[in-house]
């Protein structure tokens, strides 16, 4: 973090979570404000630009939806934050609804010590992710021949996209893609490489993460412009 220190609002658990939350936060430069639901935050969020949210789900006084998308509406100054949501291992499918609606992550309120700080980390240093489902189909180069998928695309951002299907993909395996912008006639083109593959515990789809190494033509500029539509 090279000396930087991340401003993070903890919403909605209570002060014996907070504090254990706060510990693990500072250990890694990210600062731990307070709001015991979701009114509060709402009204810390209207004057304060944080980097991060983390919040209990479920929240004491409102649904999470509405919660969301008053983080992300168009004149929030968090509109761009990270976000997780923490619950409790019963409740944790229920909380991963939320994912691509408002939230960029679930985790298991167990979980969090160990994975609260890397989610966060890799939020702050990808672009945000848009839900957006289209038909893709990928063209996969293997060491036997290539294999043409057709599949759906989840969410997408600038670096990559996540691609449902039943095909597991190893890690570091190429592929050529096109996948159409809906209301386009023209599909987006390029290459990409597998990062990941699903854990369906946590994003309840089974698939692909992919990041992309090239576009064709003006592709690129293309999707730049929808994903400046889909935030705004």
């Amino acid at each position: 973090m090279k000396g930087l220190q991340r401003s993070t609002l903890v919403v909605g658990v209570d002060e014996q979570t907070f504090e254990k939350v706060s510990k693990v936060l500072s250990a890694v430069k990210f600062f731990a404000d307070y709001a015991e639901n979701g009114a509060t935050a709402l009204e810390s969020t209207s004057f304060l630009p944080f980097d991060a949210i983390v919040t209990g789900y479920p929240l004491p006084d409102m649904q999470m939806q509405p919660f969301l998308d008053a983080v992300r509406k168009k004149d929030s100054r968090c509109r761009r934050l990270g976000l997780v949501i923490l619950a409790l291992r019963g409740m944790l499918p229920e909380a991963e609804t939320f994912v691509g609606k408002g939230a960029n992550r679930a985790l298991a309120l167990e979980d969090f010590p160990d994975e609260l700080p890397q989610a966060l980390f890799r939020l702050l240093e990808v672009p945000p992710r848009f839900a957006m489902r289209a038909i893709s189909c990928l063209n996969v180069q293997l060491t036997w021949g290539n294999s043409r998928t057709i599949c759906q695309t989840e969410n997408i951002s600038a670096h990559g996209m996540l691609i449902k299907t039943d095909h597991p993909y190893p890690v570091g395996t190429q592929m050529a893609f096109e996948f159409a912008i809906p209301g386009e006639s023209t599909s987006v083109r390029g290459s990409a490489v597998v990062v990941r593959q699903t854990q369906e515990r946590r994003e309840r789809v089974t698939g692909l993460g992919v990041r992309f190494n090239s576009f064709q033509r003006e592709d690129q500029n293309r999707l730049a412009a929808t994903l400046t539509e889909l935030a705004v």
